[in-house]
């Protein structure tokens, strides 16, 4: 996926590359894959990211929509959250029990990027959302193909809903919570304040530990309108701004402006006495 890890080209050349490519509906023309024009895929069959992957379009099924985003779109955003998760983390061992939760997590984009920073020898539990069926069933096919592979530890768990309100987190916990929002704001249809009160929510669930926020995205200015307001909401909510910045990454060999944001909730205060004699 335009990185220097082994496992992620093979996973991608298995699930996205070799099934496009042998697709009975390639016609062998210039510039196209499963019989559409590229052109008319990027803009259209996945809307530049932000399409209803759930419904059909002309002869793609969901699934194909699915996989061609990881065609075009993957490959970059797993590449810029390398990069992200290689500043956040000193040590990989820090994310060690660590509880991730990538909103808008696409097909596993955060947790492909996340188990190659790590390391298949970190244990951490992975809860992925996304309102679109097709992208978790392909995201838990990647998912399954990088546990076989092996870039998964055997104890990781890895879940994936359509929205934090669903999910059980089981007992609370006191190590790291890594909320990944990854060109979340993209969506011109979100609900800023709806989303910002699940994310808190499921992190209050934690109780203990210290929660860091990664949020990514375009450098663009339309595309950073609903940045202030989330940016309130977080701080509302007892969450430090770590750092704000724009960097250039050279993606596919073309220069992309990223904007990269960190805030940071501590950990509790308080600790009840049973998990300290545990």
């Amino acid at each position: 996926m335009n990185n220097k890890s082994n496992w992620l080209a093979e996973l991608r050349n298995k699930l996205v590359i070799r099934p496009i490519r042998e697709d009975k509906r390639n016609t062998g023309a210039y510039e196209t894959l499963l019989g559409h024009s590229k052109s008319w895929i990027f803009s259209k069959a996945i809307g530049g990211g932000q399409a209803n992957f759930d419904e059909d379009i002309e002869d793609l099924k969901p699934r194909d929509r699915a996989m061609l985003y990881a065609w075009f779109n993957q490959p970059g955003h797993v590449l810029e959250l390398q990069h992200a998760f290689a500043q956040l983390l000193a040590n990989p061992t820090d994310l060690q029990d660590a509880t991730v939760i990538d909103v808008g997590c696409g097909p596993f984009t955060a947790g492909l990027a996340l188990a190659d920073v790590a390391g298949s020898g970190v244990v951490f539990r992975y809860f992925g959302i996304d309102t679109s069926k097709a992208m978790r069933n392909f995201g838990e096919e990647l998912a399954v193909g990088a546990r076989e592979i092996g870039a998964l530890h055997s104890q990781t768990q890895v879940q994936f809903g359509d929205s934090l309100n669903n999910f059980n987190f089981e007992e609370p916990r006191a190590g790291w919570t890594i909320v990944v929002a990854s060109y979340l704001l993209a969506s011109k249809t979100l609900d800023v304040r709806s989303i910002t009160n699940e994310i808190v929510s499921a992190c209050d669930a934690m109780r203990f530990g210290p929660v860091a926020l990664l949020y990514t995205n375009t450098a663009r200015l339309a595309a950073r309108e609903k940045y202030p307001e989330l940016e309130a909401q977080l701080t509302a909510s007892g969450f430090e701004s770590d750092g704000d910045k724009v960097e250039v990454l050279s993606v596919g060999g073309k220069a992309r402006d990223i904007h990269y944001a960190l805030f940071v909730r501590p950990r509790a205060s308080t600790v009840p006495i049973e998990w300290l004699l545990s």
